[in-house]
């Protein structure tokens, strides 16, 4: 037993054996002892009240390439000094923090740094940290785990702080007007096609109110100038909303595992499309045969076009992993009914079995428009009447070596 448990009995018979032998010295040390045992005590116990620890990320999101800073800041809110503290900060093993010691951690893929100062009474003290953001995903840093001592070092005092930090860093993104789609605007012209497919954010002109014009549409401004109800006119759009599907099957026999590069190949292509979509004024959603993390729920993010939209589906597709959920095709099937006339669905994927193949003819077939990217280095053999099928294999592979030997 380490002398620190024995220090009350030691105390308490030192003591009586001074009284008992008329050792007053015995009695004086024994009594020391036990004061300065009972001191250390009550500082083990005092040690870490009012003691905050607090994480400030001033962004939370970034790309794969880029840096992340935060600053930790440690406050003693009490007279009582520690001469020793000591932090131990979880961090994941691919957001790794710059410039400091770290070692492996039990968890999976994740790391730990450890830092220790000391406080005085009523101090702050701020430690900053920059974290290296090398590869996609949905991290957490933390917890942290905090431990000090009483003045002596006899009995040490630790905490497990209970908050963490929850960070994304969105997948690479790379040009998509540069690989080989059938068109300048592949999806579409924003502006013309058949009238059936209206833009309700781009106006035309005005025209009298007819039965069966939506609310929406009535100029309340132009009917009270001109004393009739009059309905707002909108610029035909044959790309108003546009789907991403990426199916994340790599491999024909689900037991054989995922190809790692392939399903990278996939996210980077499809927060490409979404970028560019962005950037274009469509409207873009996204769907994904694998769940958010801690659900059990396909990845579905309906079309929008919002300042806010991009982010989301970056977001998620940052959090995309091999394990699926379900069949692409069964999922394109439940959506079939809910899509918007008009609606381009592009398919990123590695296999196109015939399941998938028929799935993608009968979206085909009750008019929208599908485009499919094979992300693998060979080039599709299969044909779809009326669906291009493309390979982006070949110009994938370009930016992979760059990212590994430099451009």
């Amino acid at each position: 037993m380490p002398l620190r448990d024995l220090w009350l009995g030691a105390s308490l018979l030192l003591i009586l054996v001074g009284l008992a032998s008329g050792q007053g010295t015995l009695a004086v040390m024994g009594v020391l002892l036990l004061l300065a045992g009972g001191a250390a005590r009550i500082w083990q116990r005092l040690a870490l009240e009012r003691v905050t620890y607090q994480r400030i990320f001033p962004e939370t999101r970034a790309f794969v390439g880029e840096k992340l800073s935060f600053t930790v800041r440690l406050t003693n809110r009490k007279p009582l000094p520690l001469p020793w503290l000591e932090v131990r900060e979880l961090f994941p093993q691919d957001v790794p923090p710059q410039d400091v010691r770290v070692v492996a951690a039990p968890t999976t893929r994740s790391v730990y740094v450890t830092k220790s100062t000391a406080l005085s009474w009523y101090e702050r003290l701020t430690w900053h940290f920059e974290l290296q953001c090398q590869k996609r995903g949905y991290y957490r840093v933390g917890p942290a785990h905090i431990s000090s001592s009483d003045i002596f070092g006899l009995f040490p005092a630790e905490r497990q702080e209970t908050e963490v930090q929850n960070i994304v860093v969105f997948p690479k993104t790379v040009p998509v007007p540069d690989i080989g789609l059938p068109s300048q605007r592949p999806f579409g012209e924003r502006r013309g096609g058949s009238r059936i497919y209206q833009d309700p954010l781009r106006i035309a002109g005005l025209r009298d109110y007819e039965p069966g014009d939506s609310m929406r549409r009535i100029d309340w401004k132009a009917t009270a100038r001109r004393g009739t109800l009059q309905s707002r006119v909108y610029e035909p759009s044959s790309t108003l909303q546009m789907l991403i599907a990426i199916n994340l099957t790599t491999f024909e026999q689900t037991w054989a595992g995922y190809d790692p590069i392939l399903l990278e190949r996939m996210v980077t292509m499809a927060a490409s499309l979404a970028t560019y979509a962005n950037e274009e004024s469509h409207s873009v959603g996204l769907l994904a045969n694998c769940s958010f993390p801690e659900a059990d729920r396909p990845i579905k993010i309906a079309a929008g076009r919002h300042p806010q939209h991009l982010p989301r589906i970056l977001e998620a597709l940052a959090t995309i992993g091999p394990f699926m959920i379900s069949s692409i095709e069964d999922l394109l099937q439940k959506e079939l009914h809910s899509l918007p006339l008009g609606t381009t669905v592009v398919l990123v994927t590695a296999l196109l079995p015939e399941s998938l193949l028929a799935t993608l003819a009968r979206i085909r077939a009750v008019g929208h428009q599908v485009i499919v990217l094979s992300v693998r280095d060979e080039e599709p053999t299969q044909v779809l009447k009326g669906i291009p099928i493309l390979s982006v294999g070949t110009y994938m592979q370009r930016f992979e070596m760059e990212q590994t030997y430099g451009s």
